[in-house]
């Protein structure tokens, strides 16, 4: 008995590791036929303005997100690791929605099957992050160099919680509530609300009321599945959690748990802070005037040298006439 349970970090760790590889190859070929398939669309031109600013956000150079493949290629990568949580989140969900012992045998390998899914994916993402932010001239094939920002926010805050803690929790603590509820709820809004964020971008919010009303409807939606699952339940089962390691004097994993908690609540916060941002600027916005829009600050200097420059032409023309 005490060998088996040697052996099954090192057939987790193996199954991550392969799981991680293969992850990576199905992302990447996933990707590239969404590439095909965007490259088609008519709302590409449209997408690709918004998407860079997501970019810069993130800490991409405006050179870098000058070529408009770079974009493209970001755009649908999201889109595929999106759906890669969406995919493991309905693997976690009968363990989450049922209990533990009512999912059953089926629903408890479906659990440490997604559980170990996204730890490889983890594992690949931090991996391919990693190298491109420090060693983009010798892994050029893995696309342009990340920003030390964005190395931050997906490495060090969103991955860390779970390369650190979800393989010793299945061992230890796998039918453990507050675990199933967190890993379940976090994949599948961050699954959620990316998609429709990939989805909004390509919506004509100008000319189209309707496309208007569904871009105002996914930022509550986001804002709304933000604030319950990263706000409230990640508080509240995190916490109920590390009660648990408290309460049986497991310090070495209340220790991590609390590391992982204060990143994950990091990034978690600045998820929630982006959401609130989107909602205070769409949900009180009107739909621009027919056959018009709404001019930017840069439109609307032009315009006002545009008219001078007609008003001192129409003098101009003026005093020559009353000349001759």
């Amino acid at each position: 008995m005490l060998e088996q349970t040697r052996a099954y970090p090192k057939l987790a760790l193996s199954f991550v590791v392969s799981t991680a590889a293969l992850t990576g190859c199905v992302v990447e070929l996933i990707k590239t036929r969404l590439i095909d398939w965007v490259d088609k669309q008519p709302w590409r031109a449209r997408m690709l303005p918004l998407q860079q600013g997501l970019m810069h956000n993130f800490g991409y150079s405006k050179a870098s997100t000058s070529d408009e493949r770079v974009v493209v290629d970001n755009y649908c990568f999201v889109i595929a690791i999106c759906s890669h949580h969406l995919v493991v989140s309905m693997a976690l969900a009968p363990a989450a929605l049922l209990g533990w012992d009512a999912a059953g045998f089926i629903g408890q390998s479906l659990f440490y099957v997604g559980a170990l899914g996204d730890v490889a994916f983890s594992v690949y993402d931090a991996a391919q992050i990693t190298l491109r932010t420090f060693f983009p001239s010798s892994f050029r094939r893995l696309g342009v160099q990340v920003p030390v920002k964005y190395f931050v926010v997906m490495v060090c805050l969103h991955h860390t919680l779970s390369m650190m803690l979800t393989v010793p929790m299945l061992l230890y603590y796998p039918s453990m509530r507050a675990f199933h509820l967190i890993m379940c709820s976090q994949l599948l809004v961050g699954g959620i609300s990316f998609l429709l964020g990939c989805y909004k971008v390509t919506l004509d919010t100008q000319h189209s009321r309707r496309e208007f009303l569904q871009c105002k409807a996914i930022v509550l939606i986001q804002f709304l599945a933000i604030c319950c699952t990263r706000g409230y339940l990640w508080v509240s089962q995190a916490l109920d959690a590390m009660m648990v390691f408290y309460g049986q004097g497991d310090t070495a994993f209340l220790c991590v748990a609390l590391v992982g908690f204060l990143l994950m609540s990091l990034f978690n916060l600045l998820t929630l802070l982006d959401s609130t941002k989107a909602v205070m600027k769409w949900l009180p916005m009107q739909m621009p005037p027919k056959g018009g829009r709404k001019l930017d600050c840069h439109e609307r200097e032009l315009k006002v040298i545009s008219h001078e420059g007609m008003r001192r032409a129409q003098c101009a023309s003026r005093v020559a006439l009353t000349t001759q």
